[in-house]
């Protein structure tokens, strides 16, 4: 009895030993997470957000005929080193929190996660005061994404001296705070649809998302010239590129078709019946500068096509990626697996970086000098030689 009695003892001490060590490896796993990377520019990056009204345009999703259309904008721009405390990862998060849920995009844990992340970036801060005036580019998500999903690679390119203006679509991303202190929700009603009328219920977003696009523009004009604001002269708006993620990344493409003031587009894992460049199979790239990074390593031979018939621009593969690789998903998920996230999040940060560096700072970059295929990402310069 003796013997069974100790035996248990150490079966119970070998149990709880295990169970230490599973949650010792769960803690280590989940730590690093709650700290976002540190970007790799020279800046140190300030944060502040914009709630734009555009009295213009009704808004068609809510069942008041008065309300009008709303852009919601994060911007992340180079800042004065010791000018702003340490920001919330999910600024207003509380607010949103329910919301979030609700949408189906977000998960419930996930929600009580975010409020435990930390982020470098410096609330209001000083704009750095060592240039002049910097660079522009304009951020739209993926559907059902909050730009605040994109915080580390829009924080990256703030950091190499960028003004990032990072878009909240109503009604397209999972949610965001208006003007009047109401929630915007997540349309989900669109998944009800048939795959026809889902179709051109999308293709009807993405001119709304293009339209929200030109307004911010319109609007960063206005900050521009004006004097009661941190930004007043320091945008260079003759240097402005637009971007975005799935079907932002189409938005992107058809922003630049619209107005000529973009100097340059980026489409981040975006592909329709247009491939990277629009809803519509007939669609025409861009004329201006156009990169497509993407996880995508094989086209139809007509998006091939497009590409050749195109001024300059770039197929980017970064090779083991998936769609949801170019927001922080994968880099804030705790796990006891090794994982590659912060290799291809590198990967991303780095091509949109050389990309804007060459079209709007008019630099040479060798990743983008010619045609490369290497075991962790592919390059195709078009049009060919």
């Amino acid at each position: 009895m003796f013997s069974g009695k100790l035996m248990q003892s150490k079966f119970l001490k070998i149990i709880s030993i295990t169970m230490l060590a599973v949650v010792i490896v769960l803690a280590v796993s989940i730590v690093p997470k709650l700290q976002l990377p540190k970007p790799t520019g020279k800046y140190v990056v300030g944060q502040t957000v914009f709630r734009w009204l555009d009295s213009s345009r009704p808004e068609v999703l809510t069942d008041n005929p008065n309300d009008s259309r709303e852009v919601m904008a994060t911007i992340w721009y180079p800042a004065e080193p010791g000018t702003g405390a340490i920001s919330p990862y999910f600024p207003g998060l509380s607010t949103v929190s329910r919301a979030l849920i609700e949408s189906g995009e977000v998960a419930q844990w996930e929600v009580l996660g975010l409020r435990f992340i930390r982020s470098r970036n410096l609330p209001n801060a000083a704009l750095a005061n060592d240039a002049l005036s910097y660079p522009v580019i304009i951020l739209s998500p993926g559907n059902g994404t909050n730009i605040e999903f994109y915080t580390i690679l829009a924080s990256e390119i703030a950091s190499h001296g960028y003004v990032v203006v990072g878009l909240n679509h109503p009604y397209d991303v999972a949610a965001v705070e208006l003007s009047n202190g109401e929630v915007a929700p997540y349309d989900k009603s669109q998944w009800s649809l048939e795959p026809s009328a889902h179709q051109a219920y999308i293709s009807e977003r993405i001119k709304v998302r293009t339209a929200d696009i030109l307004f911010a523009l319109d609007q960063l004009e206005a900050l521009n010239s004006r004097t009661d604001n941190p930004f007043a002269g320091r945008l260079d708006l003759d240097s402005v590129a637009v971007g975005g993620h799935s079907l932002g990344g189409i938005t992107a493409s058809e922003a630049c078709k619209t107005d000529a003031r973009f100097r340059a587009c980026l489409n981040f894992d975006g592909l329709q019946k247009g491939g990277p460049f629009s809803m519509e199979p007939t669609a025409i790239p861009p004329v201006q500068p156009f990169m497509f990074l993407t996880k995508e390593a094989q086209l139809h031979p007509r998006l091939i096509e497009s590409f050749e018939s195109t001024h300059e621009s770039y197929w980017v593969v970064i090779h083991e990626t998936s769609h949801q690789s170019f927001t922080d998903g994968p880099m804030l998920q705790p796990s006891i697996i090794p994982s590659n996230a912060d290799e291809i999040m590198r990967l991303i940060q780095e091509y949109t970086v050389a990309f804007l560096d060459h079209t709007l700072m008019g630099e040479e970059v060798d990743l983008l000098s010619e045609t490369v295929h290497r075991q962790n990402v592919s390059v195709e310069v078009y049009p060919s030689n």
